[in-house]
């Protein structure tokens, strides 16, 4: 491979997200459903969980429509969505800063593009210290991010001067930034970690292969030797 360039996914990526945010938020979104449909938190999991709206996309609309659900619970459903999280408890996972020093050491270019909202996530990389190990910061709207994340893919490329057999896409979700990396030619690599990665181990038919799949972001200094 003649990787000269790495664009890397944020949540689940970079650091835990699945047992630090959005558990919390789950936890909080599941006492809102618990409450409308008067079943346990538990029960409540399972119907976010088994909803592919909601997974995918954070659309709740469907769901109220589908439970015969008030309009009061979607502005509560919002509210949680807007609160802001406790960003305390985030850290890097412990070989992110040393391989991302490494990486540029070698001459490589270090890319983050991350979806969500703005200031949430510009808050994460403050909290994270993340910006001084990266040469360039895009974040995209949640809303079809798969597509919009793929846009900053070319414009990266095109602004580098990169081809996409120059460059390696490092994630969790294969819907979102691996599907959009793979559709324009990228070498993927997908982290065995967190709630987007279980779904994916455990589904019968994938949407796709992955290149590589790797445990901790420290391989890659042995998968890009």
């Amino acid at each position: 491979m003649q990787i000269k360039a790495l664009i890397f996914d944020l949540d689940d990526t970079l650091y835990d997200c699945s047992n630090t945010l959005s558990r919390d938020r789950r936890r909080e979104l599941a006492r809102v459903v618990a409450r409308y449909k008067d079943c346990s938190e538990k029960e409540a999991l399972k119907v976010l969980q088994g909803d592919e709206e909601v997974r995918k996309y954070g659309r709740y609309e469907g769901l109220a429509h589908r439970l015969g659900l008030p309009p009061g619970f979607l502005n509560e459903i919002q509210a949680v969505l807007q609160r802001s999280p406790d960003l305390s408890q985030i850290r890097l996972f412990p070989n992110v800063p040393p391989t991302l020093q490494a990486l540029r050491g070698r001459g490589l270019k270090i890319f983050l593009v991350t979806s969500g909202n703005l200031e949430e996530q510009e808050a994460k990389l403050n909290q994270l210290g993340l910006k001084p190990l990266l040469d360039e910061v895009m974040i995209v709207k949640r809303d079809g991010e798969g597509k919009a994340k793929g846009d900053c893919f070319q414009r990266l490329m095109k602004k580098y001067h990169l081809t996409p057999k120059e460059v390696m896409c490092v994630g969790d979700r294969i819907e979102d930034e691996l599907a959009a990396a793979a559709a324009l030619g990228m070498t993927t690599a997908m982290l065995r970690h967190g709630q987007h990665y279980e779904r994916f181990a455990s589904s019968s038919q994938k949407e796709m292969e992955p290149d590589f799949f790797i445990k901790n972001i420290g391989e890659l200094l042995g998968l890009l030797s």
